[in-house]
């Protein structure tokens, strides 16, 4: 039993320091003014392209940026203000109790843009050592996923709890 919850913090430690080795390996690359916190962002896997979740100054906004530093080719919503977070849907679940009880945690946020629903998305499972960030493009009948590099990693979807009460 201290086994297992040992394992699991561990696991919990190295899912919420995955920001600071990305940022410490060079690959801190990210879509946010020097005004704004990065709270979850990553390189997509095999493109030069990122996606960040910005948060303004004192929970002022939330955004969501994708592209390049040097092109910006989504940004939601246009309006930087403290509704943009009305904008957003954020779902959050984790089980845990180490291996033995398959210690789990799905966490996306997401919103619609021109008909797009847009999920960032972010999963593990313990038992099965499985884990997934990404970006789930829903258009109707057609869906993409674009798979994010765990290296490049920067903080959390956990961060988001904080906003559902």
């Amino acid at each position: 039993m201290l086994n297992n919850i040992c394992v699991l913090f561990v696991f919990i430690v190295w899912v919420f320091s995955a920001g600071c080795q990305a940022e410490a390996s060079g690959h801190g690359l990210n879509l946010c003014t020097s005004e704004e916190i990065l709270l979850f962002g990553f390189r997509v896997s095999g493109e030069e392209k990122y996606m960040s979740l910005c948060e303004g100054r004192d929970e002022g906004y939330l955004t969501y940026r994708f592209g390049t530093p040097a092109n910006v080719e989504l940004q939601y919503p246009e309006i930087l203000d403290e509704e943009s977070w009305d904008g957003f849907s954020f779902y959050g679940y984790s089980r845990g109790g180490g291996v033995k009880n398959d210690a789990m945690g799905d966490y996306s946020i997401s919103f619609i843009n021109q008909g797009v629903e847009y999920t960032v998305s972010q999963s593990w499972r313990l038992r099965s050592n499985e884990y997934f960030i990404g970006i789930l493009l829903n258009m109707g009948a057609e869906r993409v996923v674009l798979q994010g590099e765990h290296d490049s990693q920067f903080g959390s979807l956990v961060v988001f709890e904080k906003t559902q009460e």
